[in-house]
């Protein structure tokens, strides 16, 4: 059946399980005594680790060295979703009235891996393929993990060493570019290797209208944008040195292509329309060729790297089953013109208060492009 997230009378419920620091599958028991109003779990999309949380646990119920999975449901619904999986990384505590009152601070699985460092240096040999490489990387942490069908595979033009002290989190961030695949971790704490998708490409799986009767939003929206920082010119510029005869001498002279290229004057970022100019100038070190068209092949290119404007929106709603890189649709009803309408926007970052079962949500319009890691 079709699930009514408006419908407020639900009683949702909250599982802590303690699970095996070595196998996802193994449960330990339930984690009694969290006080849920000082409990939350967040999720960002341009994090290295994509998400983390807390916990505030009362008595002596949780097993030191598990790790805490959290599972959303609602019984009468028959309806279950495990939120993450979490390493535990501080326990800090505090007797009060005669009971022990424990703090823990969750990491995600991927956090594991920035704190491993490579104790000497890996190679990944030429001609070999980044997703072979990334098991690899997985398989020496013990890291259960999925590469999901559809990811891209790569190989290696040449060889990349990963010298020692780096982590195997920026190992496998750095395979993951140069196949183009987005690295995140599941709710049961795998983590995974995907195709990188452009949120702009992605299907809206929920949508907020503020104006719905019915609706999940709180009365909180906040609008930002990079409207009055936009570049509306996009300079470069290249300095060199050219050998000059004059006589039978040989000298040495300083030479410099610029170009330049400018929005029309019709743009919002344009100076017709906020009275002044912001410039994206670009001293480069090398020009290929050396001529001023590819100098304002640059200025063009740069220009239009510029061009999307960055509008984001921040809200709080009840809950809502999505997550960080999630799609959804955010219908706005008045305000600016240009901001009005039905928004098309990634989930760029979620706070969940476990206790009141609001989300606090940071949402990036899609047409705002992805600047960002994947």
């Amino acid at each position: 059946m079709a699930l009514d997230w408006k419908d407020l009378t639900r009683e949702d419920k909250l599982t802590f399980l303690m699970v095996s620091p070595t196998n996802l599958n193994e449960i330990y028991g339930e984690l009694d005594g969290v006080d849920l109003s000082s409990s939350s779990l967040d999720a960002e999309y341009y994090t290295d680790t994509r998400t983390s949380g807390s916990l505030t646990v009362v008595g002596d119920g949780w097993i030191r060295g598990s790790l805490i999975r959290v599972v959303h449901s609602v019984p009468e619904w028959g309806w279950t979703r495990t939120l993450g999986t979490y390493i535990v990384t501080n326990d800090e505590a505090k007797r009060e009235n005669g009971v022990w009152k424990y703090e823990l601070t969750l990491q995600s699985m991927l956090f594991g891996l920035s704190t491993d460092l490579l104790v000497k240096p890996w190679t990944v040999a030429k001609n070999a393929m980044a997703i072979k490489a990334m098991r690899d990387c997985l398989n020496a942490a013990a890291f259960k993990h999925t590469i999901v069908s559809g990811a891209n595979d790569y190989k290696l033009k040449t060889p990349q060493v990963m010298e020692s002290g780096t982590s195997r989190l920026a190992c496998l961030y750095s395979l993951c570019t140069m196949a183009n695949d987005r690295l995140d971790v599941d709710g049961n704490g795998c983590v995974t290797v995907s195709k990188y998708v452009k949120p702009a490409s992605k299907v809206p799986s929920a949508r907020i209208d503020l104006s719905d009767p019915r609706g999940v939003a709180f009365d909180d929206l906040t609008r930002s944008t990079d409207w009055l920082q936009m570049v509306d010119i996009a300079a470069v510029s290249f300095k060199y040195s050219d050998s000059v005869k004059k006589g039978n001498k040989t000298e040495t002279v300083q030479r410099e292509i610029n170009a330049y290229a400018k929005v029309s004057s019709s743009m919002h970022q344009a100076h017709a329309q906020r009275g002044y100019t912001v410039t994206d100038f670009r001293s480069v070190s090398e020009l290929t060729p050396q001529t001023a068209a590819q100098a304002q092949k640059l200025a063009n290119q740069y220009l239009k790297e510029n061009a999307p404007e960055l509008v984001e929106w921040e809200l709080t709603t009840t809950y809502l089953p999505v997550w960080e890189g999630d799609v959804v649709e955010l219908v706005v009803h008045d305000g600016m013109e240009q901001y009005k309408g039905i928004r098309k926007c990634l989930v760029k970052g979620v706070s969940l208060d476990l206790g009141s079962m609001t989300m606090a949500l940071t949402l990036k319009e899609t047409a705002s492009g992805d600047k960002g890691d994947v």
